[in-house]
């Protein structure tokens, strides 16, 4: 009799619902579904263990693994994804009726199942797959040799070179490179902050996916029908005065770093095509891979800058070389700019596929 009593004293017993709930930092899914368990927290015993994907690699790295382990395709999941008593997987957003009888459920013994629901953000195996390093590449290079960043640098050069000599000239050129570098670095962080926190990188995506393929339109035409200024591939004529201006004025490392701050902002109508579509594929997630990259191509876009002002320093070249060979190869340029923007537009297209 004691022994009955006790087994039915033990089947009443209430044991701690465990729950493995992945999810992102700005996922509005993952919001109504923490939300949810919050309220039902008072009804159930639930003993939840969150892990928040969206910048924590080796919890992003555990999730893939749960994915593997039921067999579900990543491409059919992502967050908020929730496993209860390590037998129920559900992605998505149920409402709160389905989660109760869920839990309802697995206080006698959690059902094997998968529950696939559409509301649901894609998380991608890696938070970089949707650009590839040598793409990446690709397009800083075709943004380094852009005719507007060397047209500024060389007028920057040549208003110091002539009034204050070489030394003065190598410095000024290192420091304008570094400033543009600093603030372009400052712009893809302000540009990715801004998609996170509105969440607004899915509309980012498809308006920077229409924006490849105009650019790349815009400069195969540029090689067919060059003009200087042509619009969104080169400074436009009528802010070139006062680039000029200002460039001819920076005598001083003060002026040479307003300068450059003041030219960053006249370089972006014709430098900022394949920046803003690289961002819109790094924009998904904010990891640290992310972050060198966005770093590594705002290197490679000042690099042509910092070479051209070290070989005019040792006598390499001289302005008008370069001057020279940027009016003759600029076809070509454009040319190269707009085959790399294709790939960049085709790749786009495909990962449109997965997002949507």
């Amino acid at each position: 009799m004691k022994l009955l009593v006790f087994l039915l004293f033990i089947t009443t017993i209430c044991f701690p619902l465990n729950i493995e709930y992945y999810y992102g930092e700005g996922c509005p899914h993952c919001a109504v579904v923490t939300n949810t368990f919050e309220e039902l927290e008072s009804n159930y015993d639930l003993n939840i263990t969150s892990y928040e994907v969206y910048s924590n690699t080796e919890n992003r790295e555990l999730m893939f693994h749960k994915y593997d382990q039921f067999g579900v395709d990543i491409r059919n999941g992502g967050v908020p994804t929730t496993i209860i008593g390590g037998k129920t997987f559900v992605v998505g957003q149920p409402n709160k009726t389905s989660w109760e009888a869920l839990f309802d459920q697995c206080n006698d013994s959690c059902p094997k199942e998968i529950i696939l629901e559409k509301s649901s953000e894609f998380l991608e195996t890696d938070s970089t797959s949707s650009i590839t390093l040598p793409v990446l590449i690709g397009a800083a290079i075709i943004d380094s040799i852009n005719p507007c960043t060397i047209a500024v640098l060389i007028l920057l050069i040549s208003a110091v070179l002539y009034s204050k000599g070489q030394k003065r000239a190598l410095i000024s050129g290192i420091i304008f490179s570094l400033t543009i570098f600093v603030m372009y670095l400052f712009y893809g962080f302000g540009i990715m902050h801004v998609l996170t926190t509105f969440e607004l990188t899915r509309v980012f995506y498809l308006v920077v996916t229409a924006a490849a393929l105009i650019l790349a339109i815009l400069e195969v035409r540029a090689f067919i029908d060059y003009k200087p200024g042509m619009a969104a591939v080169e400074m436009p004529m009528f802010l070139r005065p006062y680039a000029k201006k200002v460039t001819s004025k920076a005598t001083s490392l003060i002026a040479v770093v307003l300068s450059a701050i003041f030219c960053s902002i006249f370089l972006i109508p014709c430098s900022s095509g394949p920046y803003l579509i690289v961002l819109g594929q790094l924009a998904k997630s904010a990891t640290l891979q992310t972050v060198s990259y966005l770093i590594l191509y705002n290197f490679i876009f000042i690099l042509p800058m910092l070479l051209l002002t070290i070989l005019i320093y040792f006598g390499k070249t001289t302005v008008e070389k370069v001057g020279a060979a940027k009016e003759k190869y600029i076809r070509i340029i454009h040319l190269i700019s707009g085959i790399i923007l294709f790939i960049l537009f085709f790749l786009m297209m495909y990962q449109l596929q997965q997002l949507f």
